[in-house]
């Protein structure tokens, strides 16, 4: 055979998927005379029956299901190979991160990567809900958990602390020992661990008073920032503030968060160029950061 009967191939393909010439004839915008003329070429060439006709319908013979099966898996691949080029070629990235995690970390380093790959422009989806990325067209995520993704690529990007933290200039100034908390306000947020620190400070945590929840933990930090109480912070959404002196870290006592972040994608498409030059340098940036000491 010196060359494939592709129009043929496709039209098998899709009626074998449907179970319908007709449907086929629809999804490839031919008439039902092309496909069942198509579907018998084929048969022709290869001295076999694909198809057997039932009245309107179709089932496929052992050969048409064997053709039928690898058909499928190899236009699949042939799909997502051409979607891949076209993403190399325009050289976008679509990246799924916390609204947190982007506005604290990930968007202050980006100058870096942008003049590394000139060539990629980004697009950033900020969310608190996990992305499906079979369906929702998101290329790559990075995700606070346990690493639990099933059916997903997952690379490990770093670990999480918390620790108190404060504005300097917090009314009433700051608290010289543990046994000055119960005075002061605590904020917490969906996913801080007070129990957890509070066992490891050695402090009674019913004797604390906690003050208003917020669910996003960079609003959280503006809010600890602005001399609205006291929180746990995570080292890598703190790490500017701190740096900045808008808070100041209380007391020598952290505890490893239960979550860290991951990297996520499709396992077929983990070394697509675009995803394997922003994971590298997603991990090359992690790899740099330093955690505040304790």
């Amino acid at each position: 055979m010196d060359r494939l009967p592709l129009n043929s191939l496709r039209a098998f393909e899709a009626a074998a998927r449907h179970l319908s010439l007709t449907r086929a004839a629809e999804e490839l915008r031919l008439t039902h005379g092309a496909i069942s003329h198509q579907v018998r070429a084929l048969e022709a060439l290869l001295g076999t029956t694909l198809f057997t006709r039932r009245g309107r319908g179709v089932t496929l013979t052992e050969p048409g299901a064997y053709l039928a099966n690898t058909l499928g898996t190899a236009f699949t691949q042939i799909n997502q190979t051409m979607n891949a080029v076209r993403r190399q070629a325009v050289g976008n990235l679509t990246i799924s991160v916390l609204t947190s995690f982007a506005a604290r970390w990930l968007v202050p380093r980006l100058e870096r990567f942008h003049e590394q790959h000139p060539e990629m422009v980004l697009n950033l989806q900020t969310s608190r809900e996990l992305v499906d990325l079979h369906r929702d067209g998101v290329d790559l995520a990075v995700r606070a958990g346990k690493g639990k993704y099933p059916g997903l690529d997952i690379e490990f990007l770093m670990a999480e602390n918390l620790f108190l933290v404060a504005s300097p200039t917090l009314a009433g100034g700051l608290p010289k020992t543990l046994d000055d908390l119960p005075r002061y306000t605590l904020l917490r947020d969906s996913f801080d661990d007070w129990e957890m620190w509070c066992r490891a400070a050695g402090v009674d945590i019913k004797t604390l008073k906690f003050g208003t929840a917020i669910q996003d933990s960079a609003v959280l930090l503006d809010v600890v920032s602005a001399g609205g109480g006291m929180a746990l912070a995570r080292s890598t959404l703190a790490s500017h503030d701190l740096a900045a002196g808008r808070l100041v870290r209380l007391f020598d006592v952290q505890v490893p968060d239960v979550f860290s972040y991951w990297v996520v994608c499709l396992p077929e498409r983990r070394e697509e160029p675009a995803i394997a030059k922003f994971r590298n340098w997603l991990k090359a940036e992690a790899a740099a950061f330093q955690l505040p000491a304790a």
